[in-house]
């Protein structure tokens, strides 16, 4: 109750005590029938009558008044409250959209948005999210409508523009989605990280080394002006790295190895623990010819990483040389020098059994049964050693082991980030876009990295803008 329409409550009271006060002493004059009001020629009406007229137009007016704004008060803190109670169920529905959204569920988040939008239709979170939606589910003509409406009514949003970039690049019309992302650098200065690393993704996703530089170098400028955090300069300074390495790669694939090889040394220099440098600066040395370097640089890779791709690498050269007897010696080597050295001793008895020296390979391979025995590729290599040796019996218990131990597994490399698989080493993983994440996959040998002797290592850059949001098989 207002200060108004209490004090005026109070004022009608304090008048009909005064008028019933009054009337007790006019109780006289009231009763008397021939006292009587002239109100025209020949009209009279008694006093009573007067008194009650006279306090009908003095109370009843604002006693109406007090009672409309009463009731007018009333029936608007009514629709406030079904107001209220409405943006709440609003709200409820929108947050349900976005926690659908986040677990991909779009036929829910699509159902939650249309009801938003039907009471709301200049939403901008809903507009935004309903075109997102229908595009994860294919309906990216009714995506693109929604988008372009928002975009009407909200001129100024970049991440509008976005996703309608989004849009045409699900619609195959790559050209209109490159003018769209053009507007935003040009008419949004400052404001176009995302559309350059959605860029530099894409070229690096296309192996396109010089278009991903030039829209790096762009990056750099945007964060020097200071765009973004400290986090994003760390992951920056990986791709740069990593980008740095590509060039060098570049230059070897044009026979520059030394100018490579100088490369691939200065970032060894910075990141020891760089395992696609270690291995293609010995690549270099062999495009120069000299072997004993390439052989220093991946004997000094695997001391300092505890990498088997370089105990591969090492094998690979000198079986493909036609010259074992030197890959025996240069893994022996390898065993005296390592503070570990489970995985030059499983290597060497791997080459003794490549090399039909099965009894070599046995003794080799029985060195490391207790700290090996729960490997399936250690129980597959003693199973085939045994069956090419003509023990059948001993064999089918080797494979009965590797397949109690998950199957009978084929050397696998996986990305420690992604979990990408692939049959071959690479440098750099195809599905996440980071370097330096590619070895063999120890989960499936049920082996830790302290057990095998592997050092942890950095992993540079990966995919920002282009999201692969599924884990990726690759077989070459």
């Amino acid at each position: 109750m207002q200060v108004r329409t209490y004090i005026g409550i109070l004022l009608g009271v304090a008048l009909l005590v005064w008028v019933a006060w009054l009337t007790v002493l006019n109780s006289d004059l009231l009763s008397d029938p021939e006292n009587r009001f002239q109100v025209g020629a020949g009209w009279s009406v008694s006093f009573v009558a007067v008194a009650v007229l006279v306090f009908l137009a003095g109370f009843l007016p604002p006693a109406t008044m007090l009672l409309v704004r009463s009731l007018k008060r009333d029936l608007d803190e009514r629709r406030e409250r079904r107001r209220s109670r409405e943006a709440i169920s609003l709200e409820k529905s929108l947050r349900r959209a976005l926690d659908y959204h986040a677990d991909g569920q779009w036929s829910k988040a699509a159902a939650e948005l249309e009801v938003v939008l039907t009471e709301r239709p200049e939403e901008f979170m809903g507009l935004l999210l309903h075109g997102e939606v229908l595009r994860y589910q294919g309906r990216t003509s009714e995506a693109v409508e929604i988008h372009r409406r928002a975009s009407v009514l909200y001129p100024r949003s970049i991440s509008l523009l976005y996703q309608m970039a989004d849009d045409y690049e699900a619609l195959g019309e790559e050209q209109v989605a490159r003018e769209i992302l053009n507007r935003v650098l040009r008419d949004f200065p400052g404001q176009g990280l995302r559309v350059l690393r959605r860029r530099r993704d894409l070229h690096l996703a296309e192996r396109d080394w010089e278009e991903a530089l030039r829209c790096h170098e762009k990056i750099e400028v945007l964060l020097d002006e200071g765009a973004e955090g400290d986090c994003d300069r760390e992951h920056e300074a990986g791709v740069s790295l990593g980008l740095t390495y590509q060039r060098a790669m570049t230059l070897l694939e044009k026979d520059r190895s030394a100018e490579a090889a100088q490369i691939f040394r200065r970032l060894l220099e910075q990141e020891p623990r760089f395992v696609p440098a270690g291995i293609m600066l010995g690549e270099a040395e062999l495009y120069q010819g000299n072997e004993e370097l390439a052989l220093d640089e991946w004997k000094r890779g695997f001391t300092s990483t505890g990498s088997p791709v370089f105990l591969q690498r090492i094998e690979d050269y000198f079986i493909e040389a036609a010259e074992p007897a030197r890959a025996i010696e240069t893994l022996r080597s390898l065993i005296a020098r390592a503070e570990n050295d489970l995985l030059p001793r499983f290597f060497l008895g791997r080459l003794y059994y490549r090399l039909e020296m099965h009894p070599e390979a046995m003794k080799m391979l029985g060195s490391i049964r207790d700290r090996m025995d729960s490997s399936p590729t250690y129980q597959y290599l003693l199973a085939r050693i045994a069956q090419r040796s003509g023990d059948a019996q001993g064999a089918l218990g080797r494979y009965h082991q590797c397949v109690q131990r998950l199957g009978v597994p084929s050397t696998t490399y996986v990305c420690g980030t992604c979990r990408a698989k692939y049959s071959e080493w690479h440098d750099r993983c195809e599905a996440c876009g980071t370097w330096n994440s590619v070895d063999f996959d120890i989960q499936e040998e049920k082996l830790s990295e302290e057990e095998l002797g592997l050092v942890d290592r950095p992993v540079w850059g990966g995919y920002r803008s282009v999201e692969d949001t599924q884990t990726v098989e690759i077989q070459k």
